[in-house]
């Protein structure tokens, strides 16, 4: 697999669809195009581990699928819990101040049931802020 490259797997019967956005030895990024849009995950290796893993091997592969599977359960959980994440959004993110770290802390530890990474964060409160209308 290369970047640019689409990528899919069946989870609970249900095709997956991705992209690979970026890869190189270190890094790569993958895109979640279906059923659920608006996700990126990315993963790096650290300089110190990289004679022993790349991502430009079958190693980049394998978490390329694991990124994309890892996509998909959190687009499900925010598709099927849409009416809960939008109260939550407005009790814990007061005028609108979303980039509160005390604020995000408090949405993210009450809302989900697993901890969304870093990277996720800001792009999940995109997702939900777009409900609101």
């Amino acid at each position: 697999m290369s970047s640019n490259q689409e990528i899919s797997t069946t989870i609970d019967g249900l095709i997956v669809k991705g992209i690979i956005t970026f890869r190189s030895e270190s890094d790569i990024s993958v895109k979640i195009i279906s059923p659920f849009s608006g996700l990126t995950g990315r993963q790096h290796i650290p300089y110190f581990s990289r004679p022993y893993n790349s991502y430009l091997t079958d190693y980049g592969d394998t978490v390329a699928m694991n990124l994309l599977k890892q996509l998909s359960d959190l687009g499900a959980y925010i598709n099927e819990n849409q009416a809960f994440l939008k109260l939550q959004l407005s009790l814990h993110f007061y005028d609108c101040e979303y980039s509160n770290e005390e604020s995000q802390k408090r949405f993210f530890d009450s809302s989900f049931p697993f901890l969304v990474p870093y990277s996720l964060k800001d792009q999940v409160v995109e997702i939900v802020k777009s409900w609101r209308g």
